[in-house]
Order: C-alpha cells, then sequence, then structure tokens
C-alpha cells in the first residue's frame, strides 16, 4: 500500500468553513487577537493568513485603505495648512514631495 494510499481525501472546504466560523467568534467576542488566538490555540500567523484569504477586503481596526488615484482631467486641489499656508497642487504631483514639503511648512504630517 503506497503512501497516497493512507491518507484520507480531504476537502478544502472544511478547514475553510471552520475558519469562517472561527472569524466570526472573533469579531463577536471583543477580544484581542492574541487573547482570542491562545484561547484557541493557534497562532497569529494563521490568524491572520485567514483573515486575509477569507476577508481581503477589510483592513484590521477598520480603518479605510488609502489608494493612490488619478483623476483624468482633475482640477489641482489646494491644501490650507493650519498655519496659513495654502498648497495648490497639481493633479499626478509626487505626494512624497508634498509630504516633505507639508512638514517643512510645520503643518501636520500627512
Amino acid at each position: 500500500m503506497s503512501l497516497a494510499e493512507k491518507r484520507p481525501v480531504r476537502s478544502r472546504a472544511v478547514p475553510r468553513q471552520l475558519w469562517v466560523e472561527r472569524l466570526q467568534r472573533f469579531a463577536d467576542s471583543g477580544a484581542s487577537v492574541v487573547a482570542f488566538c491562545h484561547n484557541e490555540g493557534i497562532s497569529s500567523h494563521a490568524f491572520y493568513y485567514w483573515k486575509n484569504k477569507l476577508q481581503p477586503h477589510a483592513p484590521d481596526g477598520g480603518q479605510p485603505r488609502l489608494l493612490p488615484v488619478r483623476l483624468k482631467d482633475a482640477a489641482p486641489v489646494e491644501l490650507a495648512l493650519p498655519n496659513g499656508c495654502v498648497l495648490r497642487l497639481a493633479p499626478g504631483c509626487d505626494l512624497d514631495f508634498v509630504r516633505c514639503l507639508v512638514d517643512a511648512l510645520g503643518g501636520e504630517p500627512c
């Protein structure tokens, strides 16, 4: 009998459903990831792997993901800093340069 014949055939749906249920328990628990993983006897690495696999568009902490966007035929944007400086930004400008400029002018970091 070969090694392949000894192994039971497992469905991929079983672990997936187990993790769907586990992530729902986590959402309902109000516990931290560390405490939840300890109570479940799982690693935080496995938790985040499955969380990202099953919920790729649900970032941690409920914070939105900021992605670069380019608008076609967009108008310039004005950025008014608390110190009274106003920056007029052309569409497609270098955001790293803008961050450095805001920092140099004493505004809040972007």
